[in-house]
């Protein structure tokens, strides 16, 4: 009778020093926000950041950027309505390997963050003012973001929460952690207040004081529709009639 082999035992905790932890999470470099999210952005989720225009959304967003390029990780911003004006992001590019990508319609904003998630190039993708996406192209999102271990951060401009939305969009955007920017009456400050995902508690609030003025959004490009909302071939905000808009292209196919 031939002799059993010997069993070897392991514990769990043994083996965690075989597997690689996971990284930490990207920082604000704001001391406030810092302490308002001790895990820093995670990795590979969704952050949503709902910050209306003029609420100091778009500083949070370079804030970032900025802590992320100095962290020698590569950085790209989705511009969706194409208004990032480009004297407010210029100096990133000195800083480390920075991209805005401006696609030629809202729509399109999605297909390329699928697209640049796919690279695994980039430490941080933020998709700046898009249309909320498809409940299905958030969970694709989700997971490239994860295989890929990127932070990837949705700017919402207050569109995303109404009441009425078209059947298969997100109610509201799924997301890990949620930031809720809000400009105060008075001074150079705002208040960001931490919706979901705290690790202390669900709602908690900083207020974070800025220095640094930013130049307006740029008009609204030809492809994407008027914000006030004229019909196609009225005269729009440039003095010129509205052209339609870029069809979505087709998404990308997985690998094989």
């Amino acid at each position: 009778m031939a002799a059993s082999a010997p069993k070897l035992h392991i514990l769990p905790r043994h083996l965690e020093r075989f597997s690689p932890g996971p990284r930490p999470g990207l920082r604000f470099g704001v001391a406030v926000l810092d302490a308002l999210l001790p895990l820093g952005v995670p990795r590979g989720q969704i952050t949503a950041l709902d910050a209306p225009l003029g609420s100091g959304g778009t500083a949070l967003l370079l804030a970032l950027a900025e802590a992320t390029l100095r962290a020698d990780e590569s950085v790209v911003i989705v511009d969706a309505q194409r208004t990032l004006a480009p004297q407010a992001a210029a100096h990133l590019a000195a800083t480390g390997a920075f991209w805005v990508v401006r696609p030629r319609g809202t729509e399109s904003a999605w297909w390329c963050a699928d697209v640049l998630l796919r690279t695994g190039a980039f430490g941080l993708v933020v998709v700046d003012l898009a249309p909320p996406p498809e409940w299905k192209v958030a969970v694709r999102l989700q997971r490239l973001a994860r295989d890929k271990d990127c932070a990837l951060v949705v700017r919402e401009g207050g569109h995303t929460r109404t009441a009425a939305r078209p059947h298969g969009i997100a109610p509201p955007f799924s997301a890990a952690v949620r930031l809720c920017v809000r400009a105060a009456v008075s001074g150079a400050s705002l208040t960001v207040t931490l919706e979901k995902g705290g690790a202390v508690s669900p709602r908690r609030a900083a207020e974070v004081t800025y220095a640094a003025s930013l130049p307006h959004r740029l008009r609204p490009h030809w492809a994407v529709r008027d914000r006030r909302g004229e019909r196609p071939g009225t005269r729009g905000i440039g003095g010129r009639g509205q052209r339609p808009r870029a069809g979505t292209p087709a998404w990308p196919e997985p690998a094989r």
